[in-house]
């Protein structure tokens, strides 16, 4: 078949390849014409490429390459991109044109020479329809033509990818019960032990895919027992992949069904530690991700005791004794020319004990203590390195008082360590080191931190990757100081405060910088210095500032000659300004306002290159200059309003958007009433941001947030824009989410604190400027509608009480208690009396929140 572009008649397959050529003019060329297919005739363009997919004349590769095609079309790597796709698979190509695409993509998956893609097309588009109803045959058609004699075996194995991409797709309440049994039967059927390794490894991924939709089988004994016993089954197979894929699938298990763990647990127990002890690597990390998973549930359970509907059964406090033995046995099985961050046996096994430490807590410190004394001091480094790992992981789950004595003893050993002739064993003393910083530097005594301070000096100039470990430790040392009185005169660090700062600057200089992202760790820990120090090392905070303008002044002459040499100055400029917010907020508005013309020219020259990660901490940067200087900013917004305008409208970079609509705020707050003359673009910008489907949806609760500020800062001059806000606030305060689904729940959250906020500020702001009669006038229907909006709220606190956050329910409480005080007595009192109010104040009872509302309630409107 051939398809009309606007350039003649062209072979679809010889575009497919154009578009993956290694030439970046001849892919520009083939994207392109492929984009036009899709926009002339987008039903066509799937029926020629589903045609293409199960073409047997065609090269595997245009296959391969039709099959992403159709997948891309219907699927996007973001939700709200997938979203889109899917809405206009199902308004913008009729019926009929869907039965046939849906009805030939079948035909090509079973074609024996179908790729892989033709699995992942199929099972898009059905997780896609079988969530509408519109395609029951499917699974029937996909269970059939694996149990059809005559299937390959390579159509088989790709029928099961097919179900697992397929499950792994779907939400659990988008299939029935009666589908999940025959999918189960399926998979049974192809981890038979007669099937070929192949289809059993397709089978089992299946599986591990489709547990989620089991509840209702793991509740029946007899078919809990049939799927247990394959998978354990699975779990003794010659094939090393179906191994790995078992082993995972009861990890699975163990996170969804773990009250249905008692019958196989000693089972279990038996196959994972013959697993750790005697498979390979990649099946053995598997058998450890049960125990971590099964730590996992049995923390979550512990805390919420009085809230989890089955009891905590400590298996793991229980195998103790047995499991801790194993897994501290792979610790000495370390990738010595591995990356420090790639993902092995020994870490896999580290990740694990730190998890049995917060399972079993006092328990794990006498055995992991007698293996850490029987190897610090060991001839094989493997057996030193894995001892501080082994102390470094148990540091987060036992009381304080259990290690503080082991902490003081070990902590001269591990700094001895520092020196090691082998540099795995240097990099795991100096991250032991910084975990003991972590969870131990307020009980350390004076003695031992000048020991470990004076030892943190000499490791910042050892090699990059033991350096960066040493920033992390000062990063936690000044991070114990975070509670103290900004304003005391000295605090534990400040002996040190100067020699740590001026190891730290110069990492961020050497030649090696790029390396374990040791200029990005030096400048945390500069940060955190900083951000906690105390006013005997204010002079030395005003010097530092001094030495990170002249090298942000420096940056803008740095030769560029290269994209890498860009992305580095711009990730400079992004640090630097990083390090001037924090001292911003660090020091008086009296001691910054001698450097704010020059802070001022070198961000307003870092927003003038447009990067993204520098632009946001530049952002950040003016919002804490204006928060901190206040009205005295006012001589800056001229120009720096451009940038604020351009900042505003950069969809693409959202969180450069998000970071300029919080200076929208930090501004709102510093000039009050002097940034009204700017609130025209500005507020036009931010409708227009609400109205942009491309723009991350987090931004657009700080947006919402925004506009309360604004109304706070302008008070009566607000009104010019109150309509348009109030129309947008209600239809925002519309939004449901799917009660199932926690991130959509907490993003509910997150926007209704937004809208709160934005109604608090607009009552609040037009109250101060005299104008509130707008809001009020009994012709108006803001106030019902705002109280619509809080009937949404407390219907939620009625029905699913954990999914409102507390937050929620202080701004509403705060909400209408404004409402009360400006609202005057008549018709709208019956809205203070309704269930609604009822509902959320009694949420809050004794609280200040709550006495102010009623208070105001009471006085006006009983």
């Amino acid at each position: 078949f051939r398809l009309r572009s606007l350039e003649g008649d062209m072979e679809l397959s010889q575009v497919l390849l154009e578009a993956q050529s290694a030439n970046t003019n001849i892919r520009n060329e083939g994207e392109q014409k492929l984009k036009q297919l899709e926009n002339a005739n987008l039903a066509q363009f799937f029926l020629s490429l589903v045609k293409e997919l199960g073409n047997e004349r065609a090269e595997m590769n245009c296959r391969h390459l039709a099959g992403l095609y159709l997948k891309n079309l219907i699927s996007g790597r973001e939700s709200a991109t997938s979203y889109e796709k899917r809405e206009r698979w199902q308004n913008f190509i009729d019926e009929n044109a869907r039965e046939e695409i849906k009805k030939l993509s079948l035909l090509a998956l079973s074609s024996p020479t179908a790729p892989h893609a033709a699995a992942q097309f199929v099972s898009k588009l059905g997780a896609i329809e079988l969530a509408l109803n519109r395609w029951p045959e499917l699974l029937d058609h996909l269970i059939q033509t694996i149990q059809t004699e005559h299937t390959t075996d390579a159509t088989k194995t790709l029928i099961f990818e097919t179900l697992g991409y397929l499950c792994d797709e779907m939400d659990e309440s988008s299939i029935s019960k009666e589908n999940t049994n025959k999918i189960l039967t399926a998979i049974v059927g192809g981890l038979q032990e007669d099937m070929a390794n192949p289809i059993r490894f397709a089978a089992g991924t299946a599986l591990l895919n489709s547990l989620v939709f089991a509840r209702h089988n793991f509740q029946v004994e007899a078919e809990r027992n049939i799927i247990m016993q394959h998978i354990c089954g699975a779990t003794k197979s010659n094939y090393a992949q179906l191994r790995a894929v078992a082993f995972e699938s009861l990890a699975r298990i163990a996170s969804l069904y773990y009250e249905q763990l008692p019958p196989y647990m000693n089972v279990i127990f038996e196959l994972t530690i013959s697993s750790i002890k005697s498979d390979t690597d990649d099946v053995a990390m598997m058998a450890i991700e049960f125990w971590s998973t099964l730590c996992e549930e049995e923390i979550e359970l512990m805390d919420d005791q009085e809230e989890a509907s089955y009891k905590c059964v400590h298996y793991v406090q229980q195998a103790a004794a047995h499991i801790l033995d194993v897994i501290l046995q792979t610790l000495n099985r370390q990738d010595e020319h591995g990356d420090a961050d790639a993902w092995n046996i020994a870490s896999a096994g580290a990740v694990c004990l730190s998890l049995i430490a917060q399972a079993i807590r006092d328990h794990i410190v006498a055995p992991v203590l007698i293996y850490v004394e029987k190897n610090i001091l060991a001839q094989d480094w493997r057996n030193r390195e894995a001892a501080l790992m082994a102390f470094g992981q148990i540091l987060d789950g036992p009381k304080q008082d259990a290690l503080m004595n082991p902490v003081e003893k070990a902590l001269p050993l591990f700094i001895q360590s520092l020196n090691d002739a082998h540099l795995l064993v240097k990099d795991t003393a100096a991250w032991t080191i910084a975990r003991i910083c972590e969870f131990f530097a307020h009980l350390l005594p004076a003695q031992l931190l000048q020991m470990l301070c004076e030892s943190l000096l000499a490791v910042l100039q050892d090699t990059a990757r033991v350096a960066a470990q040493a920033c992390y430790a000062v990063h936690n040392l000044a991070m114990n100081c975070e509670n103290a009185d900004q304003q005391q005169t000295t605090n534990k660090l400040s002996q040190f405060f100067q020699p740590l700062l001026t190891q730290l600057l110069a990492a961020t200089e050497r030649v090696d910088f790029h390396e374990h992202n040791l200029r990005g760790q030096a400048y945390e820990a500069v940060n955190m210095l900083i951000q906690n120090h105390a006013l005997d090392s204010r002079p030395i905070v005003l010097e530092v500032l001094k030495h990170i303008l002249q090298k942000l002044h420096q940056s803008f002459s740095t030769q560029i000659l290269s994209q890498s040499d860009r992305d580095e100055r711009d990730q400079l400029q992004g640090m630097l300004c990083s390090v001037i917010q924090v001292i911003i907020r660090g020091v008086t508005p009296k001691e910054i306002f001698q450097y704010a013309d020059h802070i001022v020219m070198l961000v307003l020259q870092v927003l003038k290159n447009n990067n993204p990660l520098a632009s946001e901490e530049a952002f950040l940067a003016i919002g804490a200059l204006a928060t901190s200087i206040e009205k005295d900013f006012d001589k800056y917004m001229q120009n720096f309003a451009q940038f604020l305008i351009h900042g505003l409208k950069n969809y693409a970079d959202w969180q450069v958007c998000n970071a300029a609509v919080g200076t929208t705020g930090d501004l709102c707050r510093a000039l009050e009433v002097n940034f009204q003359p700017y609130c025209d673009s500005i507020v036009q910008c931010l409708l227009e941001d609400l109205q942009n489907p491309e723009l991350n949806r987090q931004v657009k609760p700080n947006i919402l947030s925004c506009f309360g500020d604004i109304a706070l800062a302008i008070n009566g001059h607000f009104t010019k824009y109150l309509d348009v806000t109030l129309q947008m606030l209600e239809q925002a305060g519309m939004t449901e989410v799917p009660i199932d689904d926690e991130e959509m729940i907490e993003y509910l959250n997150v926007l209704r604190e937004g809208i709160l906020e934005a109604y608090t500020g607009i009552v609040q702001g037009l109250k101060d400027g005299k104008q509130i009669q707008l809001l009020i006038n009994i012709n108006s229907p803001a106030i019902p509608k705002i109280f619509h909006f809080l009937e949404r709220i407390a219907r939620d606190v009625n029905d699913h009480p954990n999914s409102v956050d507390d937050s929620i329910l202080e701004h509403a409480i705060g909400l209408i208690g404004d409402l009360a005080d400006i609202t005057p007595r008549g018709p709208a009192s019956d809205l203070f009396k309704s269930s609604c109010c009822l509902v959320l104040l009694r949420t809050k009872k004794d609280t200040q929140i709550f006495e102010y509302a009623k208070s105001k309630i009471d006085v006006n409107h009983i």
